[in-house]
């Protein structure tokens, strides 16, 4: 009799540790059809995005129930090897990095391979949002791992298309390139409404590169007229862009800390330019009226104005040419400007240097000053503000 009862408990404890251990493993397959294990629950993992820290924070049910999205922030390093399952009773879109990447239908799973997730992103972690329903009590998003590795478990996996509707994550510089390239181009179209026939004759390198007195173009075109101010003007806002975008960058070649706000904003940066602007516009005046005085005690005449227009043609292509390579190459870039950090400086002096060899060879039109006045006077108005310049700079 003992041994019946002794037998009929083992088989009774046997029988319940087997109910106990089916309903647990039947608790931890989850998923589309139960073919995964649970490995970690997220609900308590929600963020949502906070106005005023401007970050995300934990989702909280009493104050963010009525927010429309919910994110998650996936760490791809530690659930290697596993797959996210995201399920939702409503209608939700998916969103992965800020880009829409499926439409979540009611009730059905999403399964997304980790692994693919990190070789696509390359990223240690990644941000799933989950929009189009308020709260988080109708979204499911777990870790599991496959309970079989066969090609029906293959077919389920989720493919996700790329959808290319991501929304442009600016910062405020790229904001601010944008607004100043803007700019140059309206004020170059009204530049060339202005006087179109001499905008015509200002680009092309006809007249640059013609030495003879009968070219009218220099004598009408003088350096106080309306058409060389707005020039002078173009060519100071693309000084002025190309020194914030090297201090942006940490490659400061000359000390202007002084004159610009510390932050970085975008009024911050605008305020910044329009500074720069109108301070490289002073100095083109002051180095006219240089030239101006250094020309009359040399006797050189016209020469004067013709080296004037002749160096704000140079100017213009050069740094109409270098605000669109900037913009288009190395802002989007970053990193192409470490690598010419050793040699941007003498970029700048060689591009100074064939400046001034050009200028001594084309402007003189008259063809009746001297040569040793012409020397000298290029040496005093453009080889020493460089010498200077670069002083400073180094």
């Amino acid at each position: 009799m003992k041994k019946s009862l002794r037998l009929f408990k083992a088989i009774s404890l046997f029988w319940l540790a087997g109910s106990l251990f089916s309903a647990a493993l039947a608790e931890g397959e989850v998923g589309p059809d139960g073919r995964y294990y649970l490995v970690r629950d997220l609900k308590n993992d929600w963020l949502a995005y906070s106005q005023k820290y401007q970050n995300y924070v934990p989702f909280s049910r009493g104050v963010n129930e009525t927010e429309m999205s919910a994110s998650l922030l996936i760490d791809l390093l530690q659930n290697r090897r596993y797959d996210l399952l995201i399920s939702s009773t409503r209608q939700n879109y998916l969103f992965i990095e800020g880009a829409l990447q499926s439409k979540l239908t009611p009730n059905t799973w999403l399964t997304l391979d980790i692994d693919s997730l990190q070789r696509v992103y390359r990223k240690t972690e990644i941000l799933i949002t989950l929009y189009g329903s308020p709260g988080i009590e109708d979204k499911t998003a777990l870790i599991g791992h496959a309970r079989r590795v066969d090609n029906t478990s293959a077919e389920t996996k989720q493919n996700l298309p790329i959808i290319n509707i991501k929304p442009l994550r600016t910062t405020p510089f790229e904001d601010f390139s944008i607004v100043v390239l803007l700019f140059l181009l309206i004020f170059t179209l009204f530049t060339y409404s202005s006087s179109p026939s001499v905008f015509r004759r200002f680009v092309r390198p006809n007249d640059f590169f013609d030495k003879s007195p009968r070219n009218d173009f220099y004598n009408f075109t003088k350096p106080y007229t309306p058409f060389s101010v707005m020039i002078a003007m173009f060519v100071s806002t693309g000084m002025a862009y190309l020194i914030l975008f090297l201090i942006h960058f940490d490659l400061e070649i000359f000390y202007a800390a002084g004159l610009l706000s510390e932050g970085d904003t975008l009024a911050d940066l605008l305020l910044d330019q329009v500074k720069l602007m109108f301070a490289c516009l002073g100095l083109f005046f002051l180095k006219y009226l240089w030239m101006s005085l250094v020309g009359s005690v040399l006797n050189l005449g016209k020469t004067v104005n013709t080296h004037y227009v002749k160096a704000l043609q140079i100017s213009y292509m050069f740094y109409a040419f270098n605000i669109l390579a900037f913009f288009a190459l190395l802002l989007p870039n970053p990193q192409w400007l470490e690598l010419a950090r050793p040699y941007l400086i003498y970029g700048f002096v060689f591009y100074y240097s064939v400046r001034v060899l050009v200028l001594y060879l084309f402007s003189d039109n008259t063809g009746k000053v001297i040569n040793l006045y012409l020397f000298s006077y290029l040496c005093v108005v453009e080889i020493v503000p460089i010498i200077i310049g670069v002083k400073f700079a180094i």
